[in-house]
């Protein structure tokens, strides 16, 4: 575990967010496929959750600030984070109301954790206590809020996940931050990759049932025989 209370990726030995092609070929499910779903732009979607900023649902985050930005969907996600993380100034302001609103955020925490010596979690309301990091700034504490909230988000996630699928031969193995695998059997159904594709998109905040309800975050959902030969199939879900 982190300081945040973020997971590590490695296990037994084997860190999972650094296997290669060829060992993920190792990896082959128990029922019939593996299906994987990532989230895009996943951290962008939490700060706007956050900061109550809404991201269109109908595009990409990085396809939004590419034409921001005027340049490279590849471009922009670079850039993007460079100014999340560099600082953002006045110019950066005038592009988006989400770095106008990020910025307050950012200096809101800072000024929270010099006053009371902590800060809570946005979701469980864990302590980050000032004198447990080494050379804290208020780039390094935004980073470590939006982990912990990361964090947070996935668990509520992962526990509808597992009451869904309680019964069922689909289950989740591993779980990666921004991404999702899931050891998939047929006999339960696509109505299953459905429904957890419709679990992962919820924003924990919006009533599902909503006549008017849009999924919030967005993912793409891959599927394979094995975890290094997967194919995209998010048109058919």
């Amino acid at each position: 575990w982190t300081t945040t209370g973020r997971p590590s990726n490695s296990f037994g030995s084997v860190n999972f967010a650094a296997l290669t092609k060829e060992q993920r070929k190792a990896f082959i499910p128990e029922n019939d496929s593996l299906v994987e779903f990532d989230f895009d732009a996943y951290h962008l979607r939490l700060i706007g959750n956050l900061i109550e900023f809404k991201f269109p649902t109908d595009i990409s985050v990085h396809k939004y600030f590419s034409k921001k930005y005027g340049c490279s969907y590849e471009e922009s996600k670079q850039k993007t984070f460079q100014i999340l993380y560099g600082g953002i100034r006045e110019e950066h302001k005038k592009l988006s109301g989400f770095y106008d609103l990020t910025y307050d955020y950012i200096n809101n925490k800072w000024n929270e954790i010099n006053r009371n010596k902590y800060v809570l979690t946005d979701i469980y309301k864990r302590k980050l206590i000032y004198k447990n990091y080494d050379d804290l700034n208020r780039n390094k504490l935004f980073n470590y809020l939006i982990q912990a909230y990361e964090t947070e988000m996935n668990i509520k996630k992962i526990l509808s996940i597992q009451d869904y699928l309680l019964g069922k031969k689909t289950k989740l193995v591993l779980y990666g931050y921004d991404s999702f695998l899931f050891d998939f059997s047929n006999q339960d159904g696509v109505e299953t990759l459905k429904q957890i594709k419709k679990i992962l998109e919820d924003d924990c905040d919006l009533p599902t049932n909503r006549v008017d309800y849009k999924p919030y975050f967005i993912t793409k959902a891959k599927m394979g025989k094995n975890y290094g030969e997967m194919q995209d199939i998010t048109k058919r879900l």
